[in-house]
């Protein structure tokens, strides 16, 4: 009797531990929906209107700079020049790039400065394939509201000096989010990621995930 309540227990235990095992691993293919994005028009580095109508049924990743920052902005597309990389290697047996479901959207916090040539320039600089990344800029009313109640992220005028007026267009800078966001299919934020080697990495894991599940 002592031996068949022991098989059980034991029996019972390797149960337990397949079903948490396997609970553990459904969470961690679920990613969390953190908000749905609001609709946005606005202009790309060819001033061309982009909206995020154009993204139905496609799965990006956004991040936020301006053309005139010194240190962090270049840092950051620097960085996604590697995302960019790696969806290009993943897209090669598509005849198109412009089939592919992954796309990279850099918003400028700087829309009263950077206008869409700036942007091209600015693109151009780091290799950026229009068929795969895009600048936007625009209104700036509509570019806060994207960027501040869409990203819920930060995107703040500071003056370089003090005493100066940060309407100013040619005495501020900029404070803004550093997070690679992940948007999905549907307009869902599905994730904030840190830009350093590990964050790309489960970034682009994330993206093709959910790619797959389209």
């Amino acid at each position: 009797m002592k031996s068949n309540a022991i098989f059980i227990f034991k029996r019972a235990t390797l149960i337990f531990v397949v079903f948490l095992a396997f609970g553990c691993s459904l969470q961690e293919k679920q990613l969390p929906q953190l908000g749905v994005l609001p609709e946005f028009e606005l202009i790309n580095q060819e001033g061309k209107k982009v909206s995020l109508k154009d993204y139905e049924n496609k799965v990006w990743v956004a991040n936020f700079m301006f053309t005139s920052c010194g240190g962090t902005c270049p840092m950051l597309t620097q960085r996604m020049t590697k995302v960019q990389k790696a969806l290009k290697e993943e897209a090669k047996q598509l005849e198109s790039l412009g089939q592919y479901p992954c796309r990279i959207v850099s918003f400028s916090v700087d829309p009263e400065r950077d206008t869409p040539e700036k942007l091209s320039e600015y693109a151009q600089r780091f290799g950026a394939d229009k068929k795969l990344w895009s600048f936007l800029t625009g209104p700036a009313d509509q570019v806060t509201e994207t960027i501040v109640k869409g990203f819920k992220t930060v995107m703040q005028k500071v003056p370089l000096e003090s005493g100066q007026n940060p309407e100013d267009i040619s005495t501020f800078d900029v404070v803004h989010g550093e997070k690679f966001i992940l948007v999905d299919q549907k307009a869902r934020i599905r994730g904030y990621y840190d830009s350093d080697a590990l964050g790309i990495k489960q970034l682009l894991a994330d993206m093709k995930k959910l790619a797959g599940a389209s």
